[in-house]
């Protein structure tokens, strides 16, 4: 009876389990995701600037707190399939994949695991964008002399998995920094290199860009 009574408990065990839905991998921590995080900050802000770069540890915030704010399409500026490249299907369907992504900021931690160059930081800790030389001091003495931080939005694939895109907010002092859309192309399971980039805002003097 021992015996029966076991095996039916192992059967039941076994039903439950294969009538769970399966369990899937949130977009923070998908590897091809992490890679795109990983490209952009270190090919364009670590390699420009030569310097560790502060990462936000969550994603960028879509909302709008403006009295009338545009349709987010075009606030990121993916109205305009600019990082086309001749191949539409491709652009439309990274730009519905981002934003169908564009929810609440999610936890990006892991883009900065094993990375010398990308230091982690509070998204509250990123001074804001009109924020005095005092706070930029204060903020790079506790940050390894960073350069600056990024924050990035969700990353929008193509169904190809070939296209990718990302909308970036960097800033780094009171006049530096700027926001932008940049689309990459994979150049294999796991890496890839910057396409095109789109500059969507700057903060830079006028007739200089940061």
């Amino acid at each position: 009876m021992r015996r029966i009574l076991t095996a039916l408990c192992l059967l039941a065990v076994a039903g439950c389990a294969h009538n769970s839905p399966p369990q899937t991998a949130p977009s923070s921590t998908a590897p091809r995701a992490i890679a795109v995080y990983r490209a952009i900050a270190e090919s364009i802000y670590v390699g420009t600037t030569r310097r560790v770069v502060a990462v936000a540890a969550t994603s960028l915030d879509s909302t709008c707190t403006d009295a009338h704010c545009t349709d987010l399409s075009a606030r990121w500026g993916v109205d305009n399939l600019w990082f086309a490249s001749g191949d539409t299907i491709e652009a439309r369907d990274a730009r519905a994949d981002l934003l169908a992504r564009a929810a609440p900021p999610f936890d990006v931690r892991a883009v900065m695991v094993g990375r010398a160059m990308l230091l982690e930081t509070d998204p509250g800790d990123v001074p804001a964008a009109d924020a005095g030389v005092s706070e930029w001091i204060r903020f790079r003495s506790a940050h390894a002399d960073a350069s600056g931080a990024i924050r990035m939005s969700p990353v929008g694939f193509s169904r190809s998995g070939h296209t990718a895109v990302a909308i970036v907010d960097w800033r780094c002092g009171p006049t530096c920094g700027h926001t932008l859309g940049v689309s990459l192309k994979a150049t294999s399971d796991s890496t890839w290199s910057i396409g095109e980039m789109l500059l969507l805002s700057s903060r830079a003097p006028k007739g200089e860009s940061r």
